[in-house]
């Protein structure tokens, strides 16, 4: 019982913790996107984020930039 509420703890950390965007996807040029003004309404409206990412919308508003996204995630 021990071991699994120390895995249960292991597992919702991890989750909790920013990912590794470039695990699944090629970098972005962040220093581009920055001078663009992009945020994350515009990642779903060029490459239609939303359906493919559900996010925390209490952490992550629409408004939030690239660098803030790049300040969590590779």
């Amino acid at each position: 019982m021990k071991y699994l509420s120390m895995f249960a703890v292991l597992a919702f950390s991890a989750s909790a913790m920013a990912v590794d965007c470039s695990d699944c996807h090629e970098t972005i040029d962040v220093a581009a996107h920055t001078e663009m003004e992009a945020t994350i309404n515009t990642c779903n409206d060029c490459h239609d984020m939303a359906s493919a990412h559900e996010l925390d919308t209490e952490l992550h508003t629409v408004d939030l930039t690239i660098q803030e996204c790049a300040d969590c995630h590779d």
